[in-house]
């Protein structure tokens, strides 16, 4: 009896987890501009859970029966899809922040600085 409580739990978890993450967060409903412009937003989706139960069936009360569980959803812009005149285009959404920019760049830099201020032979 316990065990089918346990996969009631885990059954109720993923299905919530699946009814929040359809293919509509992915991939956004179209939107068309005045000039036949068809602008399709697309999401990263990413989502984890985890749960745990015990079985007190060896437990001086044979009817103890403890779980439980959750899960998390994260939804990130990745870009748009622009189809044009025939054309499509992926516009990418940056969502680099400045510091993050300077901190991949700062490996280079400190390359271009070393080469300008290296050691002379004078």
């Amino acid at each position: 009896m316990a065990a089918n409580e346990l996969e009631n739990m885990f059954s109720s978890i993923l299905k919530g987890l699946r009814d929040m993450t359809d293919v509509n967060t992915v991939v956004g409903n179209p939107i068309e501009t005045s000039d036949g412009t068809v602008i399709i937003p697309v999401s990263k989706v990413s989502f984890g859970f985890g749960m745990g139960g015990w079985d007190g069936a060896l437990a001086p009360d044979k009817n103890n029966l403890s779980g439980g569980g959750g899960g998390g959803v994260s939804v990130a812009p990745v870009g748009f899809l622009v189809v044009s005149n025939g054309n499509v285009k992926m516009l990418n959404v940056d969502t680099a922040t400045p510091l993050e920019k300077v901190i991949e760049t700062l490996p280079e830099l400190v390359k271009s600085m070393t080469g300008l201020f290296g050691k002379s032979n004078d």
